[in-house]
């Protein structure tokens, strides 16, 4: 009957109960139970909330009827953001990757990574962590990464000696770095717009400086990890055989035509506040258009092998929004949205860095049995406005828990990049998950910096922007020097490091209203660098003739 909207008659009770059920059979056969675990405590929560205490998050109770019609019925459960965000913005996006994969743009990429770093031992590591930054401002995904850049640089790594596992940690600390690489920035940033109502470009032109932050300190760290480790396997003879391609025959690569006009037009379409899909669309087809005098071309038969990769992908993506919209509808039932920052701001009592830290651990906790997008949406629903009402703008406060649910791709002991990448190198799962999280560590202390030091999110003059952003550099590589010890570390080098990493964390994280803490990090980090970067810029390290 059309006059019987909100008003649910038996059947319309039945089939909503039998629909969640079968959304939550879905999650755990395709997305594993973590999720889906997730989503039953929502639910428990929503039909026992009752019997618990206000201080934690009880509510008044609600009828069998009354759930499910909220979530199956109503906009706001099931059927609400989460699915309206998937269908309209991420499609596209996923078709985006997939028709560039397939007209050689990734091709590029590679090439150009080469080309850049040779085949030294320090060559493929520096290769792997450009390429996976390349590559996620078009791919935006962590999985997609490993496997797209992972499948040609790890095995590089390993043929100039590198270990398998430190090979693998390496590829997921680059590759966990794709989600925070503007443009494309991952799924998550598609549902920070419609939680934020704020423009794409906004959001982009914040996370540039703390992604250039992240790949470069990486790159350092990976560099002195390299340089510091003292046992390598033994290198491919063959490798000496092969040859490395010029910056300019990379450049030559067909592909090259079509990555730059790509993601320049995805760019430019952006910046004039154009909308999304508008943006995505115009790109696919200069994307198409460009790649139509070369071999590569977009031919029908890579148009269908593009839509059917991209499809499979989306009907993940799509089962995982709709059990995001039972956790989405529970918390706006029970109002735990509004209480939960309340009550989070008294349990911290008002202090800001606790409570930044309890969101961070909330975030790689979820993180470790659902997905980060999702892990971060869930975590912004709940505590964003909680670190608001202590003086944090909006968009900082998401992006801080954005960062946050990243890190849980590189945190055993689930690290799903970690896993990816030690599946390719068949590596120990355990090393190389540990690896990568000391390797990713700027992605733990950029977000802290960046809530402290809003310099970083482009807020402020240029000069201030530039001082403050070479600040945070130093602190973090230093943090990333005194990680990159040696297999034997003595009293001394354990000294060293705890100097460098407790100076670094100093110079990079705090405010900078107050110059005692940054001078007093500075001072931390001198010694330890004085005595070891001399050598250390000595140190031999092979490279083929």
């Amino acid at each position: 009957m059309p006059y019987r909207e909100g008003i649910p008659n038996r059947t319309d009770i039945i089939i909503g109960i039998a629909g969640v059920y079968l959304i939550l059979v879905a999650v755990s056969r395709t997305l594993g139970t973590g999720l889906a675990a997730v989503a039953g405590l929502f639910l428990l929560h929503l039909f026992l909330g009752q019997h618990l205490p206000v201080w934690l998050a009880g509510h008044r109770g609600f009828s069998l009827e009354r759930i499910i019609s909220f979530l199956y019925l109503n906009d706001a459960g099931i059927m609400g953001f989460a699915l309206g965000a998937c269908l309209k913005y991420m499609a596209l996006f996923l078709i985006l990757g997939k028709v560039l994969q397939q007209v050689g743009a990734m091709d590029f990429v590679m090439g150009l990574s080469r080309a850049l770093f040779g085949l030294g031992r320090t060559g493929p590591p520096l290769m792997a962590v450009m390429s996976s930054a390349l590559v996620g401002t078009v791919s935006g995904s962590t999985m997609g990464n490993v496997y797209i850049s992972g499948s040609m640089t790890i095995p590089l790594m390993k043929r100039v000696g590198i270990r398998g596992d430190l090979a693998a940690a390496i590829e997921a600390a680059a590759s966990s770095g794709g989600q925070i690489m503007p443009p494309v920035m991952g799924f998550a940033v598609f549902f920070m717009i419609v939680l934020l109502d704020v423009a794409y470009a906004d959001i982009i032109l914040a996370a540039l400086i703390p992604a250039l932050l992240y790949f470069l300190t990486l790159g350092l760290a990976v560099w002195l990890r390299i340089r510091r480790t003292e046992v390598f396997e033994a290198p491919d003879p063959k490798l000496l055989e092969e040859e490395v391609p010029s910056v300019r025959q990379a450049l030559m690569h067909p592909g090259v035509l079509t990555f730059i006009c790509t993601l320049g037009a995805l760019i430019y379409l952006l910046g004039n506040r154009n909308p999304l899909q508008t943006s995505v669309m115009l790109a696919m087809a200069a994307c198409i258009v460009v790649s139509l005098p070369w071999r590569i071309r977009l031919t029908p038969r890579k148009l269908v092998t593009a839509l059917h990769d991209s499809g499979r992908e989306l009907v993940d993506v799509a089962i995982a929004c709709l059990a995001l919209g039972i956790i989405a509808g529970s918390v706006l039932l029970t109002g735990l949205g509004t209480k939960l920052p309340g009550l989070m701001i008294a349990w911290s009592s008002g202090n800001l860095p606790f409570l930044l830290i309890c969101a961070f651990t909330a975030c790689v906790m979820l993180g470790l049995g659902i997905p980060s997008t999702l892990s971060y949406l869930l975590v912004a629903l709940l505590v964003s406005h909680a670190i608001v009402k202590l003086g944090v703008p909006l968009l900082d406060a998401h992006l801080f828990v954005f960062y946050a649910a990243l890190a849980a791709m590189i945190t055993p002991p689930v690290a799903l990049g970690a896993y990816a990448a030690a599946s390719i190198a068949k590596s120990n799962y355990w090393t190389t998950g540990w690896l990568a999280c000391a390797l990713g560590m700027p992605k733990y202390l950029i977000p802290f910096a960046f809530i402290f030091r809003p310099q970083l999110l482009m807020r402020g003059d240029a000069l201030e922007i530039l001082a403050v952003s070479l600040l945070t550099f130093a602190g973090l590589g230093a943090v990333s020097f005194g990680l990159a010890g040696r297999g034997r570390l003595t009293a001394g080098g354990a000294a060293t490091a705890a100097g460098l990493v407790s100076g670094g964390a100093l110079l990079a994280v705090p405010p900078l209203d107050d110059w005692i803490i940054p001078v007093l990090g500075a001072g931390l980090c001198a010694i330890p660098l004085f005595i070891h970067l001399p050598a250390l810029i000595r140190s031999h390290t092979w490279r083929p003739v």
